[in-house]
């Protein structure tokens, strides 16, 4: 019973290592492609009798040179005998095979043409037509095939000012040299070019082309029909083979032209004239939770992004958004930025609000006025305001600590003078007496003064005063490079002993630290200059008198 529990433990052993062998040889072998494609495309799809061009037939797989039958060309084609390749290629450990067959056709007679469907293995190609032109036909057809420029444009329909997008398609389907796209261009049309050109390979009609796509944006600066002429191609063909000589012949070819027909402003419009057939106009506050009448602090910052979308509307006609903010706050704004999307040109603004008193701050509301294209009818996007109730900040304003006390002069008492009848000594020793009696006195009052005086002078300087605390704070909070801190503790300050040129110098840098913690455009600031203006403050001695400290007091 033992020797087979321990065979029936061993064969499962060895069962789960050949499996897990198993496992491990088919993950380890490179990816199989199972089903496999076949592609058919020729030279050129316009041809004259008698001019040979190459029919080139692949497929993804390895199958027997035998497989391609081309009995189907002889009704209208004539061929040579076919060049077949085989080829195994890794690549990141992915294994393909592919099999090609090249061979040269020639039409019989002028017409056209179809290559048609071969079947290998299962596996089909696409038809392809074939223009064939008479063999003493010295028309272009055949060169114009080789490279082709092809336009469309989104309507042909627009107000002025609106603009409208050109899309440029070249094909080109041999080697080229120096090859140049020209832009659409015509009298009363300004054109842009938008975004980058896209590239890729494409096979139409059986012929392998590099296509090159391009957009423009054209916007109208006049009214009435008119003619936007198309896009042109220069290059030169390479003909001759790569190893020997090869000659370069010029090709020029041009996109069809187009009629804009472009309508003028209504007669008696007023305002801003901004046709287009949608816009949109909305923004986003942070912290999101804003909206309708909210609660803020002074000194924290509150963002505000506005997007603008415009359909068909040139960059250079994006309209300025100047927002007039109330004094109770700062404002810090990025420059705008544009983007396309689609056929809308997008902007974005981005601003800092950062509230500088407490109390009810009402933020503006943006409306902008358009035309729409669509309905013929003047139409206002607007986004809302924001109304804040701004509350004190980390850092508040603290009442003035009482000034120090001034040291009371009080006269000395008289001295109190008792008469007395002398008989004897006169009054002369009695005289001597009262005036030796107040000079004591007045030396004690006169070393006396200068004391108290002094001990005065040392409570002053034991006690800061409220623009001394200000300063300090306001310079912890630049060296920890604390925005929040610094805007509410610079507001709480008392500069007002500061020379002018002082204090500008040192709100200039304020605003610049501001804008460098807020403006995505702005570059490093270093609080160094900061510190060395405050520095400065600090060495200012105030010119107080009594009635410029009772001042502060109030």
């Amino acid at each position: 019973m033992k020797k087979n529990m321990t065979l029936r433990a061993l064969l499962s052993r060895r069962t789960k290592g050949i499996l897990a062998a198993t496992l491990i040889a088919l993950t380890s072998l490179p990816n199989i492609a199972w089903a496999g494609t076949a592609e058919a495309t020729v030279s050129n799809n316009v041809v004259r009798v008698g001019d040979a061009f190459q029919l080139t037939i692949s497929v993804d797989e390895s199958v027997d040179s035998d497989e391609l039958n081309l009995a189907v060309l002889d009704k209208s084609f004539v061929y040579g005998r076919p060049n077949v390749s085989n080829s195994t290629q890794f690549i990141n450990g992915d294994m393909s095979r592919s099999t090609v067959w090249r061979v040269a056709v020639a039409a019989k007679e002028s017409g056209t043409f179809t290559v048609p469907s071969f079947d290998i293995d299962g596996m089909k190609t696409a038809p392809i037509t074939i223009k064939v032109l008479a063999a003493n036909d010295k028309s272009t057809q055949v060169a114009n095939s080789a490279v082709e420029v092809q336009a469309s444009v989104d309507r042909d329909k627009g107000y002025i000012g609106e603009s409208f997008i050109y899309r440029a398609r070249l094909l080109i389907g041999t080697r080229v040299d120096s090859p140049s796209l020209q832009a659409p261009f015509g009298d009363g049309l300004d054109v842009t070019l938008i975004g980058e050109d896209s590239q890729s390979e494409s096979v139409i009609n059986g012929r392998r082309y590099v296509v090159i796509d391009r957009q423009y944006q054209i916007t109208p600066t006049k009214a009435g029909a008119l003619t936007l002429e198309g896009a042109v191609f220069t290059g030169s063909e390479v003909k001759g083979s790569g190893w020997g000589a090869s000659v370069g012949l010029p090709i020029s070819r041009q996109a069809k032209s187009v009629t804009l027909n472009v309508k003028d402003k209504p007669a008696g419009y007023k305002g801003l004239w901004l046709p287009t057939s949608s816009l949109a106009l909305s923004q986003r506050w942070d912290p999101d939770t804003l909206g309708g009448e909210q609660s803020a602090k002074v000194g924290e910052p509150i963002n505000r992004v506005i997007s603008l979308s415009i359909a068909n509307t040139a960059q250079s006609a994006m309209p300025n958004l100047t927002i007039t903010y109330p004094n109770q706050v700062r404002v810090y704004s990025d420059k705008p930025e544009y983007t396309q999307q689609g056929d809308a040109t997008v902007m974005t603004l981005k601003q800092v609000i950062i509230p500088r008193e407490e109390g009810k701050v009402d933020l503006p509301a943006v409306s902008i006025n358009w035309f729409n294209t669509q309905t013929g009818k003047q139409e206002t996007a607007k986004i809302s305001g924001l109304a804040l109730n701004v509350q004190p900040g980390d850092i508040t304003t603290q009442p003035s600590p009482a000034l120090p006390e001034l040291a009371a002069q009080v006269p000395a008492a008289p001295s109190e003078q008792i008469t007395t009848a002398v008989t004897t000594a006169g009054y002369w020793p009695w005289t001597t007496g009262v005036f030796a009696l107040l000079w004591l006195i007045t030396l004690a009052m006169y070393i006396r003064k200068p004391q108290v005086a002094t001990n005065n002078v040392r409570s002053e300087k034991a006690l800061p005063t409220q623009a001394e605390k200000g300063l300090a704070a306001l310079v912890d909070a630049v060296k920890a490079n604390n925005a929040v801190k610094v805007s509410s503790t610079y507001r709480a300050w008392n500069r007002s002993a500061l020379p002018e040129d002082l204090q500008r110098a040192i709100e200039a840098e304020i605003n610049a630290m501001m804008a460098s913690c807020y403006s995505a455009t702005s570059g490093k600031w270093e609080n160094a200059t900061l510190l060395s203006l405050l520095a400065k403050a600090a060495k200012v001695k105030p010119h107080d008198t009594p009635t410029q400290g009772l001042a502060e007091l109030k």
